[in-house]
C-alpha cells in the first residue's frame, strides 16, 4: 500500500492540469460594479469552471477597457455590473464598436439593468430591464419590477441549442424579473410560466458581428448553487466564443 501511495498522489495532482491541456482554455473579462453580490460564491461558479480563466474588471474606474483591442487578450466579455453611473458618449461609442466587431459578449441578470439611458444597450443585449415606463419603437412598455426568492420553473425551449444542450427542465430559487423587455429578434432559450417573472429568462442574440449570450438568472448563492445553472454559463461562454470564431472563419 505504501508504494502505491506516490502514485495516487501523483494522478490527483496532474489529472486535472492534464483535462485542461485537452480542453480549450478560453480568457474571460468579468466586469462588475453598481450592485453588490456575493462574490466568494460568485467566482467560485467560475474557478470550478474546467477551461475557463478570468480577469475581474469594476465599473465604473475601468469602463475604459471595453473598447476596441480587448479581443487581444480575451475571447469573451462577461458582465455582471449595473452600471447606472455618468457614461461619456465616447465610452458608449467604443463599448458598442468592440461587440459590433465580433466581441462575443454575456449579459447575465442585474447587467440587464444597466445604461438605462443608453436605447442602443438594449439591441446589443437583447433586452433591458426597464426602470421606468418606456416607448419602444413605438410600443409603450410598463416598468420592470423584481422579486427575491422566487421558485421558478425553467423550461428549456430549445433543447438543440449548444447553450441548453443536456439540460432539461428545472426549478430555481432566483431573484424574479418582471415586465423585462425582450427584442422579438432575440432567439429565446429558457422560459418560465411564474407570474412574478418575465417569461423569458434566457436568450441570444446578434449586434453586427458580435454574438451575445444574455440570461435574467443569477442573483445570489441559491441559484449559483443549482447545477443546470453553472452548465448554462459554461456553455454559453464556449457557444460564443466558437460561433464567433466561426463567424470570423466564414468571412
Amino acid at each position: 500500500m505504501k508504494t502505491l501511495l506516490p502514485v495516487v498522489l501523483f494522478f490527483v495532482a496532474v489529472f486535472p492540469l492534464l483535462a485542461e491541456e485537452t480542453y480549450p482554455v478560453y480568457n474571460i473579462l468579468i466586469v462588475t460594479g453598481g450592485h453588490d453580490f456575493d462574490e466568494p460564491n460568485f467566482y467560485k461558479m467560475f474557478d470550478e469552471m474546467l477551461g475557463v480563466r478570468y480577469d475581474k474588471a469594476e465599473l465604473p474606474k475601468e469602463m475604459d477597457l471595453l473598447a476596441p483591442g480587448l479581443e487581444k487578450k480575451y475571447d469573451l466579455v462577461l458582465t455582471y455590473d449595473m452600471n447606472t453611473f455618468p457614461v461619456s458618449d465616447e465610452q458608449k461609442e467604443r463599448f458598442a464598436a468592440l461587440v459590433k466587431a465580433g466581441m462575443p459578449l454575456l449579459v447575465m441578470h442585474h447587467s440587464l439593468g444597466g445604461y438605462e439611458s443608453w436605447p442602443l444597450y438594449r439591441e446589443i443585449a437583447g433586452g433591458q430591464y426597464l426602470h421606468k415606463t418606456l416607448e419602444i419603437s413605438g410600443t409603450l412598455y410598463p416598468a420592470s419590477s423584481y422579486k427575491y426568492n422566487i421558485d421558478m420553473t425553467v423550461q428549456v425551449v430549445d433543447k438543440d441549442h449548444p447553450i441548453t444542450q443536456g439540460i432539461k427542465d428545472f426549478t430555481i430559487r432566483d431573484e424574479a424579473y418582471k415586465n423585462v423587455y425582450v427584442r422579438k429578434e432575440a432567439q429565446v432559450l429558457l422560459k418560465t410560466d411564474h407570474p412574478d417573472s418575465t417569461a423569458e429568462l434566457a436568450w441570444v442574440n446578434r449586434y453586427g458581428k458580435g454574438v451575445v449570450f444574455t440570461t435574467a438568472l443569477g442573483h445570489d448563492n441559491q441559484a449559483y448553487t443549482v447545477p443546470e445553472l453553472p452548465k448554462i454559463l459554461h456553455q454559453g461562454i464556449r457557444w460564443c466564443i466558437e460561433e464567433s470564431r466561426k463567424n470570423k472563419e466564414d468571412k
